[in-house]
């Protein structure tokens, strides 16, 4: 799957990293997949790296039904989640840019979008070097199913 998905308890972060070809399937899929963690909570803040997408099959159409999937995560619920994107590609930041100005319209998601890791990792105050380098040091769960 071009998305994948981990999480930090102890940093309260939630990391997503897009890769190859991504399209509104396989984000609506991965979406699925996230809501039924075992480590899901609504709001907990996200880092999502866009560095790897070499190519992205979202339109207009389909950020609005990202943004309202998002934000209808927990019915009946307002969750304010705070998603700071890493999209160093031109094309892809721009589609980030555009879900930034939708959410910022909308009550729930709150997007960031950044063009290096360094102001990525700022934003969400951490101190390491790198993506790479935070995943190393730090512990993150693989997607687990829920039970029941």
């Amino acid at each position: 799957m071009p998305i994948e998905f981990s999480t930090s308890l102890e940093l309260d972060l939630l990391f997503a990293r897009w890769h190859g070809r991504v399209d509104f399937e396989q984000f609506e899929q991965n979406f699925v997949r996230y809501l039924g963690d075992a480590h899901y909570r609504p709001g907990r803040p996200e880092l999502i790296d866009h560095s790897g997408i070499t190519e992205m099959d979202i339109n207009l159409n389909y950020v609005k039904s990202i943004l309202r999937q998002v934000n209808e995560q927990a019915p009946g619920t307002l969750v304010k989640t705070r998603t700071v994107l890493y999209s160093p590609n031109e094309t892809v930041y721009g589609i980030g840019r555009m879900y930034q100005t939708l959410a910022d319209m909308a009550d729930g998601i709150q997007v960031e979008v950044y063009q290096t890791e360094r102001e990525a990792l700022d934003a969400l105050e951490l101190p390491h070097s790198s993506i790479e380098q935070l995943l190393a040091a730090e512990t993150f769960l693989p997607p687990t199913p829920r039970a029941g």
